[in-house]
């Protein structure tokens, strides 16, 4: 290798150092850094002595909230169920079953329609229990099945849907 090759290389070196120098020095006098680049933690204040929570009241069975339930809200909540289900008689699947009468209905019986092997598996009907459990957090109820609404939090609006799902019947089952 020859001498100016080598000066080549070091002033290759030399200049690169430069501009990453020149760059640093740009982007502080354009952002200007506060405190020399020193992180200073601040500390959690102490804790004080907080009033005790009210207790969370507790749940109450389903049956006791479908005999308060009120299916013409159940119908407002059922909007957000709509982009995937139908509710009317005869009405063709979506990405979801239709509803029609599926209170007290086999799980995974609706004919034509393709469900999920987790929900096939999971045997039995669509009780009023089950449907409150399923409608809480559906990935809880029933691990990997295909639906991916993340649930309803209020028993509320819980009851209100199952009283709607429950006047979708030309025979409704009966209350619990």
């Amino acid at each position: 290798m020859s001498s100016m090759e080598l000066n080549k290389l070091a002033g290759a070196a030399i200049l690169s150092a430069l501009v990453l120098m020149a760059i640093g020095m740009i982007g502080n006098a354009l952002v200007h850094p506060r405190g020399g680049g020193v992180v200073v933690a601040k500390l959690p204040a102490p804790p004080t002595q907080a009033a005790p929570a009210a207790p969370a009241e507790p749940e109450r069975p389903i049956g006791v909230l479908l005999a308060e339930a009120n299916p013409a809200d159940g119908a407002k909540v059922f909007r957000k169920c709509k982009t995937c289900h139908t509710d009317a008689k005869g009405a063709k699947n979506k990405i979801g079953p239709n509803l029609w009468n599926i209170v007290n209905a086999a799980r995974g019986g609706q004919a034509g329609f393709s469900y999920s092997k987790a929900l096939l598996a999971k045997e039995g009907s669509w009780t009023y229990e089950s449907l409150d459990a399923f409608l809480t957090r559906p990935k809880a109820y029933i691990p990997k099945t295909k639906m991916v609404f993340a649930g309803l939090k209020k028993a509320r609006d819980r009851a209100d849907i199952i009283a709607y799902l429950r006047s979708l019947s030309d025979s409704p089952a009966p209350l619990p």
